[in-house]
């Protein structure tokens, strides 16, 4: 008779849990904008839970939610949208205003509940800043496709951005008839020396303020995105100053009070201003400027050597590119700000037109 099987009756262990782990969200990929039909769309930052490895890995695909870091920043706007699922904005920090099919302002704790179809966006005011949660309860997240967003911009996003770029334009084309141009354009100052060396001179001023201008701006700037922006136009324009004086054999002597006062506005603007103000100082109006003005006074300073032995092939070769510098950071902003900020942009190109004057005095005497 076969003896029966022995039964091992041992207790097993089980299988020690899993620790706890943390993804701090700044480990999550951000998302700052997204292009939909050709337009682009400013998001403030979103992180979306399944950008990052481990927690795509936790979260369940079955009964599947989407999960995202949402922040605003001081005074920025995402435009009203809709989309078709279900979504709920936990309000972390800060505080926003819901526009869209329901306006009210938001505090910390709230939570605004979304209807699929339900046009809403968020906006802060200057000095404020918002941090939230969005929840979207069926599907993919609303950006998790990065090429394919789930959702759908309701109203024209750029229009108030569109009508400062029309009014930049009227002071740019005002400025292209500028007196300044006349004597470079008809060949005086390219067959006169004593003409370029009144020019350079003068200009050696207004270069040494943009220099000021741009350093200043790097120094005083708390916005880490922004400081990156900047500190690359600060890496091409460095020392052109210098450049200008070296190369052309500039007079540095010249004083005119004037000059100084308008070269000293556009300084001070970069320590109180804020930084939509100086986009629109720095890139609409003087970068913009100055595309021109290379283009019209580069002739009187021909082409020879390398292009980086020249103040003018240097400025001919990115001051367009640098004119286009922060434009979506004044995109995904309120439409509230913009009045004032046309207003900042005349008044810039007042204090740049009249430098400019200054310049034209001391080439060709007053008007």
């Amino acid at each position: 008779m076969n003896a029966l099987p022995t039964l091992d009756v041992t207790p097993r262990q089980a299988p020690a849990p899993t620790p706890p782990s943390v993804v701090a969200r700044d480990d999550i990929r951000v998302l700052t904008s997204v292009e939909i039909g050709g337009e682009l769309h400013h998001l403030g930052e979103h992180r979306d839970f399944r950008r990052h490895a481990a927690l795509a890995g936790f979260l369940p695909e079955h009964g599947r939610l989407s999960l995202a870091w949402v922040r605003l920043r001081d005074g920025e706007r995402l435009d009203v949208h809709d989309h078709p699922t279900k979504s709920a904005v936990l309000v972390c920090k800060g505080s926003a205003r819901l526009v869209g099919d329901c306006e009210q302002t938001l505090a910390e704790g709230d939570t605004v509940c979304v209807p699929p179809g339900a046009r809403h966006g968020f906006e802060t005011l200057p000095g404020e800043e918002f941090h939230g949660l969005s929840v979207q309860f069926e599907g993919a997240g609303l950006y998790e496709d990065e090429q394919g967003p789930r959702v759908r911009f309701t109203e024209a996003a750029s229009a108030a951005y569109a009508d400062l770029e029309r009014h930049n334009a009227v002071r740019l084309r005002r400025y292209g008839q500028h007196r300044l141009f006349a004597p470079f354009d008809d060949g005086r100052v390219g067959r006169d020396p004593a003409l370029r060396r009144r020019f350079l001179s003068a200009l050696y001023v207004w270069s040494v303020y943009f220099q000021r201008m741009l350093l200043a701006r790097q120094a005083v700037c708390a916005d880490e995105r922004l400081r990156e922006l900047y500190a690359g136009h600060l890496r091409e324009e460095f020392g052109h100053d210098v450049l200008l004086r070296e190369r052309h054999g500039v007079d540095t002597g010249v004083y005119d009070p004037v000059l100084e006062a308008a070269g000293h506005w556009f300084l001070m603007q970069m320590h109180g201003a804020d930084e939509a103000a100086k986009i629109v100082i720095v890139h609409l109006v003087v970068e913009s400027s100055c595309d021109v003005f290379g283009r019209r006074t580069r002739v009187a300073f021909p082409h020879s050597g390398a292009p980086d032995e020249s103040y003018f092939d240097l400025h001919a070769a990115v001051d367009e590119d640098h004119s286009r510098i922060g434009r979506d950071h004044l995109k995904s902003l309120s439409p509230a700000q913009f009045p004032e900020l046309i207003k900042v942009c005349d008044r810039a190109w007042d204090q740049l037109e009249l430098a400019h004057e200054r310049i034209a005095a001391h080439l060709l005497g007053p008007a």
